[in-house]
């Protein structure tokens, strides 16, 4: 079996484009002429002439879903363009049980379910010191009102200590230092490739996420050690529940998986 992802770009942030560098790497991912199957890892990274032309070359298609995709976001076609891939698609992977289920209404395609997975061996416990009490972090990778940084920033308030803060804001909460008012100490990161010493350096993650199918974020932070802080309940929502009671998140074993169950095709 020979794999290519399509319209992989190595260098794009977010949690999607995480997961595709893990399985472009772990699934050893070759040039399209070469392969005779094609991953698709996100509904939106791909073209309908693109999945009908893998399709004319007679090659497998295997089709990755998060979660619902913002229409609003995708000129209208986000959620059809999810449904013509899975008739199209030789298998679908779903990215949670809680995932499965709530889209299986909509695709009417059954699929294997594969747990996101982190690098274990980049992602880990400090060696040397501990983070210090009262140390807290919230990441988002992009403006999605799922991600809800307003919880964590009224959990903060109630909970003051030193808050982190990763990811995409606009300017105006740069303008004013994010809305607090009763001197919360608080430092503003902007986007960062590299979160493993800053997961490292907090002692708390503040999971404030609605309905996330399976958070990268989520698992990185715990992988590296982090308290993971149920902000209002969100830690009970999405594939939240799965990560938290996954034994092995590994990357190694999602690869495994994907192997597992692409081979059968």
């Amino acid at each position: 079996m020979k794999i290519h992802i399509l319209n992989y770009e190595p260098e794009r942030m977010g949690g999607g484009w995480t997961a595709s560098r893990y399985l472009y790497n772990g699934l050893e991912c070759v040039p399209y002429s070469e392969a005779d199957t094609v991953l698709i890892t996100s509904p939106t990274m791909v073209s309908h002439d693109q999945v009908e032309q893998a399709k004319n070359d007679g090659k497998k298609i295997v089709l990755r879903i998060d979660n619902a995709v913002r229409n609003s976001r995708n000129r209208g076609t986000g959620m059809t363009r999810m449904k013509a891939f899975c008739e199209k698609a030789d298998l679908v992977i779903y990215q949670s049980e809680w995932a499965k289920k709530f889209l299986m209404p909509y695709t009417k395609t059954d699929g294997e379910v594969i747990l996101n997975g982190v690098d274990t061996k980049r992602f880990t416990k400090h060696e040397t010191s501990v983070p210090a009490e009262g140390t807290y972090l919230y990441v988002r990778s992009s403006r999605d009102e799922g991600k809800q940084w307003i919880m964590a920033w009224y959990w903060f308030v109630n909970n003051p200590g030193f808050l982190e803060i990763v990811g995409k804001f606009s300017s105006e909460n740069m303008d004013y230092g994010f809305d607090f008012y009763n001197d919360e100490r608080f430092r503003f990161m902007g986007e960062q490739m590299d979160m493993s010493p800053i997961y490292k350096r907090n002692k708390y993650f503040l999971y404030t996420y609605l309905n996330d199918a399976c958070s990268n974020t989520l698992l990185e932070a715990r992988a590296s050690g982090c308290e993971i802080v149920d902000v209002y309940g969100m830690l009970q929502t999405g594939g939240a529940p799965e990560i938290m009671a996954c034994e092995d998140i590994s990357v190694e074993r999602m690869i495994r998986e994907y192997k597992e169950v692409m081979g059968r095709l």
